[in-house]
């Protein structure tokens, strides 16, 4: 039998929910320490034999973007405020962020057998350091590149940095967790590589890159819509020109798309890891 006062509660439910919250903090830091060495470790084996390689990561996109910026001037496509060069960089880039984390998660993530082998190292440690790395290099991209383009005569300003972190970030999630999702897919049912391709290609042709949704034809414009990428390029236009529209697209929708698609890549993963253990352990 215990004995109670009166206006005082028992102290170890508060005791085991502040041990609980040290565990998960400490838990937290341990996987960031973990994170940032894998990350490092990754990099030192990509580019110490290959240092043009980091280089090559920036220009590709500056190559790209210099080419559809000129291809659009020359046509004179209907662009909000007549801002060709804004108007690319900010759907390119944000196509960039989504694709790269993609293709890291999907080609790198867990395949590194040397890091792999570093006590506590997982392959969703792998497929995050990758995806982490592709949101640097294409956000430091959008940062920087507005000085270049001063120097060929044309007044860009630097985007807003808030808003920037915001689209990329969840251009990342995205590619994140497209990656995860489609890597799960192809490990269970390998011919649908193929359906896949197709669907990168009708995703990428959706995604605001050739067209707004303020100049679109108003018959396809509703169903470009519900494709989240032309939410964060619109966003990520406006971040570089404060003028531009943004009255028909919203970042909730695509922030949505990015918890869906992380958590259900994340499940998928580790059901899959469960079934390889079960298959490892009964075969």
């Amino acid at each position: 039998m215990s004995l109670t006062y009166p206006g005082f509660a028992p102290a170890r439910p508060r005791r085991r929910f502040a041990a609980k919250l040290i565990g998960l903090l400490a838990e937290l830091v341990e996987h960031i320490g973990i994170l940032r060495m894998v990350t490092l470790q990754t990099l030192k084996t990509k580019y110490m034999k290959n240092p043009m390689g980091l280089l090559l990561e920036f220009l590709q996109p500056v190559v790209i973007c210099t080419a559809h910026c000129t291809f659009f001037e020359l046509t004179s496509r209907p662009v909000p405020g007549h801002q060709y060069v804004t108007f690319t960089l900010g759907g390119f880039t944000i196509w960039f962020c989504f694709i790269g984390c993609y293709r890291q998660t999907l080609r790198l993530g867990g395949r590194s057998p040397g890091v792999l082998a570093i006590p506590g190292v997982t392959p969703m440690h792998l497929y995050l350091s990758t995806a982490i790395w592709s949101y640097f290099v294409y956000f430091t991209f959008a940062m920087l590149v507005a000085y270049p383009c001063r120097l060929l005569g044309l007044m860009i300003h630097p985007p807003a940095l808030g808003l920037t972190m915001i689209t990329y970030g969840i251009a990342a999630a995205m590619g994140f967790g497209f990656g995860l999702c489609v890597g799960a897919l192809a490990e269970v049912i390998p011919a649908l590589g193929p359906f896949i391709k197709l669907f990168k290609w009708a995703v990428f042709v959706t995604s605001g890159i050739y067209d707004s949704l303020v100049t679109m034809s108003p018959v396809i414009a509703p169903y470009i819509w519900y494709n989240p990428l032309i939410h964060l390029a619109e966003y990520q236009r406006m971040a570089f020109y404060a003028g531009y529209p943004v009255y028909l697209v919203t970042l909730w929708y695509p922030f949505a798309w990015a918890v869906g698609l992380v958590t259900v890549g994340l499940v998928t993963n580790r059901a899959l890891a469960n079934r390889r253990k079960l298959r490892k352990f009964t075969g």
